[in-house]
């Protein structure tokens, strides 16, 4: 096996209080494991799921669940970013596993419904405790989940979605961009590529996330001396926005930005495909992925997705390691430019990292000080290095880029690179 292209190093999350512990994914990539912020450091570290010090542990498993949309509407999202952690976690199990234990991934299938996401959290907390649970990516979700997420102290990690309520709670570990960063990040660009003087609508996921973005893009916008239109929402299972293009196109604007999922932003670009909108959109990260380009038809090269992740086939230090395990999994060829396969990718291997760091003697409290080592991790290049020692999410306008579709290389590019 090549050396490592993962290691120690890096800088970008927040704090939190305390912990229970999360298993998590495969080892390959060797990223570097942290122990430091999240909080489990600094307050009582608790029980986790179960009332156990070691929720999912045995002598030879540890056991973590996975709960997210793997076949409802937002699958192309979420099943995507699964099957990266999956990758990671399969690596690392070919390799012995982790301190002498193999990891157990249990997959829990929300089918994009809230009930049933808060009785899969149940089973993995109480029926069948998990160490930590990965995924949980839907803001609605989360906000049925956040008290009995403190209350369990199970540790969440790399949540694909990001609002200020997961932000906020001190038991979830984000990667992502925070949203208050993307709407600066993007009002940013849409000032200096098309300059001051624009009408931007908006266009959001008919969620609490879709509001908290509008609210913060509007403050954004201001600052760069960019004017807002109006807030259209989308609902999270539409094929269609016609009426939404049609209020756009009726107030003149001259550009979108939009905060969605996958499906929300395909319904978005075919409209305004046939609707004969033709301006640019500038989406955050959660419609992120080849299927919005492919969409878009013709205005493809005005679309932009802004994320602090990369698609696998990117041109960085990691991608060897990830194209191999890929490639053994069968998923190169249909993923590799699937973003969210590499943000999974990513999460897998700094748990994989962390549970080695924790050892042996693995419970709540040493897998949480391996989470939050001011060392962070670095990412072989899909991100910027991620650090849970003090804050938590992207907290720097710097680590969130555009991407974009190059027609001539059919790769997603990165659009603001110098």
């Amino acid at each position: 096996m090549s050396e490592p292209t993962w290691g120690r190093s890096l800088r970008r999350t927040r704090r939190r209080p305390t912990l229970s512990i999360l298993v998590a994914s495969g080892a390959v990539l060797a990223l570097a494991a942290c122990s430091g912020g999240a909080g489990g450091s600094d307050g009582d570290s608790g029980s986790g799921a179960g009332g156990s010090e070691s929720p999912g542990v045995t002598k030879s498993e540890v056991t973590v669940a996975y709960i997210g949309d793997l076949t409802g509407p937002d699958a192309g999202t979420e099943q995507t970013y699964y099957l990266g952690i999956k990758a990671a976690i399969d690596v690392a199990n070919a390799n012995g596993g982790v301190a002498g234990r193999k990891i157990n991934l249990e997959a829990g299938d929300t089918k994009f419904d809230t009930p049933t996401a808060i009785s899969l959290f149940t089973k993995y907390t109480t029926q069948d405790p998990a160490l930590a649970i990965l995924g949980i990516n839907v803001s609605s979700m989360f906000e049925a989940l956040d008290t009995k997420i403190k209350a369990a102290k199970v540790p969440v990690i790399g949540p694909v979605g990001v609002t200020q309520l997961t932000l906020d709670n001190p038991y979830v570990y984000q990667a992502q961009a925070d949203l208050n960063v993307s709407s600066a990040a993007i009002a940013s660009y849409i000032n200096a590529n098309q300059g001051a003087d624009q009408k931007v609508g908006v266009a959001t996921i008919s969620t609490a996330s879709g509001d908290e973005w509008f609210d913060l893009f509007g403050q954004a916008a201001t600052d760069a001396g960019l004017t807002v239109g109006s807030h259209e929402k989308i609902d999270p299972t539409a094929v269609e926005a016609a009426a939404q293009v049609a209020k756009f196109k009726k107030e003149s604007d001259t550009a979108l930005t939009l905060h969605s999922g996958g499906g929300g932003g395909i319904a978005l670009v075919k409209s305004m495909a046939t609707g004969g909108l033709d301006v640019p959109v500038y989406s955050t990260f959660g419609a992120n992925g080849p299927a919005l380009w492919e969409a878009a038809g013709d205005l493809a090269p005005k679309v932009f997705a802004f994320d602090a992740f990369a698609p696998p086939d990117s041109d960085v230090a990691g991608r060897a390691d990830l194209e191999a395990a890929m490639e053994a999994n069968g998923d190169w060829d249909k993923y590799k430019l699937e973003k969210n396969y590499a943000e999974g990718w990513v999460i897998g291997n700094v748990l994989v990292q962390s549970l080695e760091t924790a050892g042996t003697d693995l419970t709540v409290a040493s897998f949480v000080d391996a989470l939050e080592s001011p060392d962070g991790f670095e990412t072989g290049g899909y991100s910027d290095p991620i650090n849970w020692s003090e804050d938590n999410g992207v907290t720097d306008p710097a680590a969130i880029h555009a991407f974009t579709y190059d027609e001539a290389s059919g790769r997603i590019i990165q659009a603001d690179k110098s």
